[in-house]
């Protein structure tokens, strides 16, 4: 049993940890309105120009320098249907994916870096800049052919985490690194030649 204990010892010491679990910074409900204006950048807007903000932007503390991961979505309840662009620092990170009026929720994540301290959020929701008009994802009900007025004021969760940068090996992790190696390479050569 104990010819396994060194070789078994020398390729933990290969295994590293993996990145920690993301830290909450908040879950965020809003209200996103034909009233609010669309935020500055917004892009894929309908006829009725920029509207569709939460009002925005909105400020959040990053507990240090990593990668923010947000996660957008409609709140409970709402139809399907809307698609959001979201926006950390007034830079656009994307749109949830396109789906059709009243089909299924468009949820959308995404991760950009982030340095520690006051940063600012921001989303539209690009289907209320087509109240009135035909939706531009289509429609799953097919009666239904311009988007309804009943969409001209939705709730968006917003959930904001942040996960630490990877890890820079120090020298004593790189040291016992070495030593596992060496350690494979000699059980192996002396398992070879016996």
């Amino acid at each position: 049993m104990h010819k396994y204990l060194l070789p078994g010892a020398a390729l933990m010491s290969l295994v590293s940890g993996g990145a920690g679990a993301a830290t909450l910074i908040g879950t965020f409900s809003k209200n996103a309105s034909t009233a609010n204006p669309a935020p500055t950048g917004s892009t894929g807007l309908g006829p009725l120009g920029a509207v569709g903000g939460i009002g925005g932007p909105y400020t959040f503390t990053a507990p240090f320098d990593g990668t923010l991961i947000v996660k957008v979505q409609p709140s409970v309840g709402k139809f399907g249907g809307d698609v959001y662009q979201a926006f950390i620092d007034g830079n656009s990170l994307g749109f949830t994916p396109q789906v059709p009026l009243f089909g299924p929720d468009s949820v959308g994540t995404f991760a950009t870096p982030v340095s520690a301290g006051v940063n600012n959020f921001d989303i539209n929701d690009q289907i209320l800049s087509y109240v009135g008009f035909p939706p531009p994802f289509g429609s799953a009900v097919s009666t239904v052919t311009t988007v309804p007025g009943s969409f001209s004021e939705g709730g968006v969760l917003i959930t904001l985490s942040e996960e630490l940068p990877a890890a820079i090996p120090e020298p004593r992790s790189l040291a016992s690194l070495a030593a596992g190696l060496l350690a494979l390479c000699f059980f192996w050569r002396r398992r070879k030649a016996g």
